[in-house]
């Protein structure tokens, strides 16, 4: 356990990685597209990747959901995330490659390589959203009336509110969907949880 540990505690480099190889790789599946076809960009690629990006979402709220608050030991280490927020805590960089190439190459078989190119970048794409997103919430200073302090409390009730819920970081869509989502009692409940724990880089909250 102590091993797998030492592999979820990361660099700074080995956390934020993932942040800079994988637009390069939707770079590269969306230039694989284009150069077959003299430089214009399929609809079907588009779709595909509107449809990995929501695609995405979904995958997010069950992984969460049933992988990372049920399975033993990763239920374990993603409690350690839960009481060190901000701690660069996170999978190495090799599993997502092995998830999202995994899933390319069965979609590829399944369907044919445009399609797995789009949704695969779809998918990428979302869940790059998701790293910025998390990493917002935890690490950024915020203003009062910036857009993603929502994102924040809400996932700030995932960590601390009694009943498990919010699991969605993106979007609390599919929260809202599976009857799991946790909103706030009453006015200023927010600002409670931000001076109960003192985890976040604001001044005032």
């Amino acid at each position: 356990m102590r091993v797998i540990e030492k592999r979820v505690n990361q660099t700074k480099i080995g956390y934020y990685a993932e942040l800079f190889v994988y637009p390069l790789v939707v770079g590269g599946l969306l230039l694989n597209d284009v150069g077959w076809s003299d430089f214009a960009l399929h609809l079907r690629w588009c779709f595909a990747a509107l449809c990995g990006a929501m695609l995405w979402t979904l995958t997010e709220y069950l992984v969460h959901r049933f992988v990372y608050h049920k399975v033993p030991i990763l239920r374990e280490l993603h409690g350690m995330h839960h009481s060190r927020p901000c701690d660069y805590i996170g999978a190495p960089i090799w599993v997502s490659i092995v998830g999202f190439s995994s899933f390319f190459f069965l979609l590829a078989l399944l369907w044919d390589v445009e399609i797995a190119g789009g949704t695969t970048s779809g998918l990428i794409v979302g869940y790059v959203s998701y790293l910025l997103m998390h990493n917002a919430v935890h690490h950024w200073q915020l203003d009062e009336k910036a857009w993603l302090r929502s994102h924040r409390l809400r996932h700030l009730r995932h960590h601390h509110h009694p009943v498990p819920g919010n699991f969605g970081v993106t979007t609390g869509v599919w929260d809202f969907v599976f009857g799991t989502a946790i909103v706030a009692g009453r006015a200023g409940t927010g600002r409670e949880i931000y001076r109960e724990h003192k985890q976040l880089p604001e001044r005032a909250a």
